[in-house]
């Protein structure tokens, strides 16, 4: 089973009017910064500004280039980290060449490279050591992915097997994606990795999940044909939404400390409550996502698809996260009370 059949299953459940807790999906269930609201309504209130630069509207793009310590020549623009992946896979790799990323992963990445007839190797990792990668288990690539935080687990990579990686690509001529759409949520300080491309993301640190807006740092030739790539395919984001983008990241010291405050709560509410029900699970470093695993949990499908129907309680069954049919991911994306009282239905035999 993928991942997003489930999903859009337990939004037909809702539609239809059953309660749903959804633990499944990575909405941050947190309001939009008013500063935000505040500036699209503003830019939408006024004169047509028209169509804007493929690459993004440049005060937008100096502030991101001051946020990560490059030119604003390296910023491409874009709905989403997820299309501007698309895009970067699209530009970088020529079919046939094999993308690889450490397992479990984000279904994304295989859904994409498939699409655009690229092989996709996931480089197997384990529980027992962190999730982590070592160098001797990566293949030969033309490109790898590196998810940091990492989607599913919550798990922030150390920064020598980072460092170690992007050496290695150097080396032997691959390139390397970081993804870091949940930087932001991260409890702890993660480096500026200047030799990788870099993506970011709005929707996750700043709630900005149904607007549509993310970033690609690269070196010029790659932002070049990335921005011809959004010629090609979406002509611009919208203004209004890359001057609420604008707006979150001139407030970004205040609207990330009250954020962090309620990820840290409401990751150790989920904690205890999982470790209470003998779950298995690397305590993640950054808000949002639990993988996790339990001797009586034997087909991850059922287990979620029984829940759900049992309790109304909806989780991700961890199969499409790169085979992982005896894990599920859980998002701590509710309020302490509903997250608490929801994941106290994970009992066994209840």
């Amino acid at each position: 089973m993928g991942f997003y059949e489930p999903a859009e299953h337990v939004q037909r459940l809702e539609d239809a009017g059953r309660k749903i807790v959804r633990l499944n999906v990575g909405n941050t269930n947190l309001p939009p910064p008013a500063r935000a609201i505040a500036r699209a309504r503003e830019i939408m209130g006024g004169s047509n500004p028209g169509y804007g630069p493929v690459k993004g509207l440049p005060r937008l793009r100096r502030r991101i280039a001051e946020r990560e310590g490059c030119g604003i020549e390296n910023v491409v623009v874009g709905p989403g980290s997820k299309l501007l992946l698309y895009g970067l896979l699209d530009v970088l790799c020529d079919r046939g060449e094999t993308v690889a990323t450490p397992s479990p992963y984000y279904p994304a990445y295989a859904l994409a490279a498939g699409r655009l007839g690229l092989k996709f190797r996931p480089i197997p990792t384990r529980l027992e050591n962190g999730w982590s990668v070592t160098l001797s288990d990566i293949p030969k690539v033309n490109l790898l992915i590196l998810c940091n935080p990492l989607n599913p687990t919550g798990t922030v990579y150390d920064e020598n097997v980072i460092r170690d990686v992007l050496e290695l690509g150097l080396r032997s001529g691959f390139r390397v994606i970081l993804d870091e759409a949940y930087k932001g949520l991260s409890f702890r300080e993660i480096p500026r990795y200047e030799s990788a491309i870099r993506l970011r993301s709005f929707s996750k640190e700043f709630g900005l999940e149904s607007w549509r807006l993310g970033y690609a740092v690269t070196p010029k030739d790659v932002a070049d044909k990335l921005g011809s790539f959004l010629q090609a395919t979406i002509t611009c984001v919208p203004s209004f939404i890359q001057e609420a983008g604008l707006a979150c990241l001139e407030n970004e010291t205040e609207i990330r400390a009250a954020n962090a405050a309620i990820w840290r709560s409401r990751s150790e509410t989920a904690r205890q409550a999982l470790a209470a029900q003998g779950f298995r699970f690397v305590p993640p470093d950054s808000g949002m996502y639990f993988f996790v695993t339990r001797p009586d949990i034997r087909d991850a499908d059922i287990f979620c698809r029984e829940l759900l129907d049992r309790t109304g309680v909806a989780v991700a069954p961890g199969g499409s996260f790169g085979g992982f049919g005896r894990f599920v991911r859980i998002c701590a994306n509710q309020p302490e009370d509903i997250l608490r009282n929801a994941l106290a239905l994970l009992k066994r035999g209840t």
